[in-house]
């Protein structure tokens, strides 16, 4: 004979769970403590949500993040109090800058504790404030007119999520008993609609007066998710010669016409032809640029106008903006598909002939390059298989991505709001716990280890894959100028003797090595074939002279 669910005796947890059921909200993400007993006890024995237990909350943070990606709608973490909400900042700060969708719900003791030294109590409220979108402290008043205040909050901060698609923070105190219950719910509510979100009116015919000025347009598109309607606008418009557009792997956006190899493009060009090349007019879309030498060169040879077309943001990355066009990149594409003109130009040709030849040169260095991390890229990507979402790693990894043409059938993700190294993999997880496709990600072996905690869960699917290039410790120090040539290198780059097999074993993950070119081909090919256990296959390139290859590469790009 089944029993009766049980719920929190507290109403106003009741309170919290029925309004977050009622705009549809149903992914939590709990990491176990008894502070939050009674939020757990309401969360696990409503049908309504799917709950995950995430032990670590810095990894659950991240998870929860990967799983905004995929959903794009809010998900819940919840943790106790302490230093565990402390270390849900890192995943904040990225959803932050990223435009993702996460509800904050921190645990507290009464805020009369606060500073007496009391276990797990530290100054909570207000505690992520400077990377959220909306902050409420809840209380622990019952009486009808707080417990309407304490529902009020609840709406302003999901609004407010809903609205600017970023994270926001709920803190709330208990006082014991946590573990109440009741066999009744004390409170319901009916479906509440999502607020209505509005965006800025736009001058669309003072930009195609402006549009028609410029003889050399340069677009170019930062970190953003896939979109059908974006890639076939921005397709149309960039047949008009004077456009050209530049993207990047994490862009989304693919297309014969585009430079999509940034940096190679650039490196080497003299100063008269940066100078030819200088636009008229830039616009930018989407958010965050990977590459340093575009921000470099747009800084240095400024553009007249720079519009820059995001909902969220407007920075002034290239020091030059003079439009902040506050709606989404497709609304503002398709007015401009519609309404602006071409003009007679060169400007596309005579980009698209440098990245050709740049391309060339390219290819003819890869034809003799030893095997070294550069020569994995150019092996690798041809071999990810079409339906594969792939998540790459920060660092190195993510800057090899870009010297290479991506596979306009793969979406790609990675974290690039903060660009930190810390919740790669967890972000990855949480994505492919979400998705009905398949996920790669492509790490490296520090940020595989620092962020190991991202495979320690039982959600993780047996179609998960797991690539780690193994450089031996953090060959980016080796790459980037300034720590290679310090006597501190030691103390830049991390050399370890880790066992990436042991982490894919302890971790319930099948495990595969390669250490030369014959080996990878072989693998591949069979890494990626169905399998009742998630996958792990390291690329040992610790012998290489990565750097060195690297560096003759960018030589020869000159």
């Amino acid at each position: 004979m089944n029993s009766k669910p049980t719920y929190s005796a507290k109403i106003q947890v009741q309170l919290l769970c029925e309004a977050l059921a009622a705009y549809g909200i149903t992914d939590i993400v709990i990491s176990p403590g008894s502070r939050n007993g009674a939020l757990t006890l309401q969360f696990v024995n409503d049908h309504r949500f799917q709950c995950y237990s995430i032990v670590d909350e810095r990894s659950a943070g991240y998870v929860a993040l990967g799983m905004a990606q995929q959903t794009r709608k809010p998900v819940v973490i919840c943790c106790t109090s302490g230093s565990a909400a402390a270390n849900y900042l890192p995943a904040i700060t990225e959803a932050f800058y990223q435009n993702l969708p996460l509800i904050v719900l921190t645990a507290d003791r009464p805020l009369s504790y606060t500073d007496l030294f009391d276990g797990q109590t530290i100054r909570q409220e207000h505690l992520f404030d400077t990377h959220i979108y909306h902050s409420e402290q809840l209380t622990e008043d019952t009486s009808d007119s707080r417990l309407t205040e304490t529902f009020v909050k609840i709406k302003n901060a999901v609004f407010s999520c809903l609205k600017n698609q970023g994270p926001v923070h709920l803190n709330m105190p208990f006082t014991e008993p946590l573990y109440e219950v009741v066999t009744e719910k004390l409170i319901e509510f009916e479906k509440i609609s999502p607020p209505q979100i509005t965006y800025d009116s736009v001058d669309y015919q003072q930009l195609k007066n402006l549009w028609s000025q410029s003889s050399k347009t340069l677009i170019l598109v930062g970190l953003q998710p896939p979109n059908q309607s974006f890639q076939a606008l921005l397709q149309q418009l960039s047949s008009q010669p004077q456009v050209v557009v530049f993207t990047e792997t994490t862009s989304n956006a693919f297309h014969q016409q585009y430079v999509n190899t940034i940096d190679t493009a650039i490196t080497g060009l003299s100063e008269q032809q940066l100078q030819d090349l200088q636009p008229t007019l830039l616009i930018t879309l989407g958010q965050n640029v990977i590459s340093k030498k575009i921000k470099q060169y747009l800084r240095k040879h400024k553009a007249s106008m720079h519009w820059h077309v995001n909902p969220h943001w407007q920075p002034d990355t290239y020091f030059s903006l003079t439009h902040k066009i506050k709606v989404p990149e497709t609304e503002f594409l398709a007015h401009a598909v519609e309404n602006f003109e071409e003009v007679s130009s060169d400007y596309q040709k005579n980009w698209l002939q440098i990245r050709d030849e740049k391309l060339q040169k390219q290819t003819q260095f890869l034809q003799t390059a030893p095997y070294s991390d550069f020569k994995f890229w150019e092996t690798f990507i041809p071999q990810i298989p079409a339906d594969y979402i792939v998540h790459y790693g920060n660092s190195s990894i993510i800057r090899y991505a870009q010297l290479f043409h991506p596979k306009h059938t793969n979406p790609v993700y990675a974290n690039r709001g903060t660009s930190g190294i810390d919740g790669s993999t967890s972000t990855a997880a949480g994505f492919a716990m979400k998705s009905e496709k398949p996920v790669l990600l492509v790490t490296g072996d520090i940020a595989a280890f620092y962020d190991s905690n991202g495979l320690w869960n039982s959600y993780i699917p047996s179609s998960f894959r797991v690539i780690v290039v193994n450089n031996g410790g953090g060959n980016i120090f080796k790459i980037i100028p300034g720590p290679a040539n310090t006597r501190a290198i030691e103390f830049f780059e991390t050399p370890h003797h880790r066992s990436l097999k042991l982490l894919a074993e302890l971790n319930g993950f099948q495990y595969e090595k390669c250490s030369n070119l014959d080996e990878i081909h072989a693998k591949l090919s069979h890494f990626f074939q169905p399998s009742d256990k998630p996958k792990m296959l390291e690329i040992d390139t610790t012998q290489a002279p990565n750097a060195e290859i690297l560096q003759q590469f960018l030589q020869i790009s000159r």
